[in-house]
């Protein structure tokens, strides 16, 4: 039996929203700080042109901080995320993975 997704409790409907919502927040965040070690380090040529000439060390340059706990926070919420579809799919059998991979809408 496949539910509608209005079916889920409210806490589940919250943390999916909230799990979505840091995603967008998460990858944003990271591309701000990287855009920031660029600019920081001046390897954007090194990068984009194509020089070849070695990196600078861009733990030296303060948006790592940012960057590195932003990596790590968007690793957890792969993981979770994933979890939460394999819940919905062997546990709840709820038909989720169907909708999402087949776009049936119920």
């Amino acid at each position: 039996m496949i539910e509608s997704l209005t079916q889920l409790p409210d806490r589940q409907e919250r943390a999916a929203r909230v799990v979505h919502v840091l995603f967008y927040l998460v990858i944003l965040g990271m591309i701000a700080s990287g855009a920031g070690m660029m600019v920081l380090s001046g390897a954007a040529p090194l990068i984009f042109d194509g020089e070849s000439a070695q990196l600078p060390d861009f733990w030296k340059y303060l948006p790592r901080l940012p960057h590195a706990i932003g990596a790590r926070l968007l690793l957890a919420l792969i993981v979770l995320h994933v979890g939460a579809a394999l819940y919905h799919h062997f546990i709840r059998r709820d038909g989720l993975l169907w909708r999402m991979w087949f776009s049936i809408s119920t």
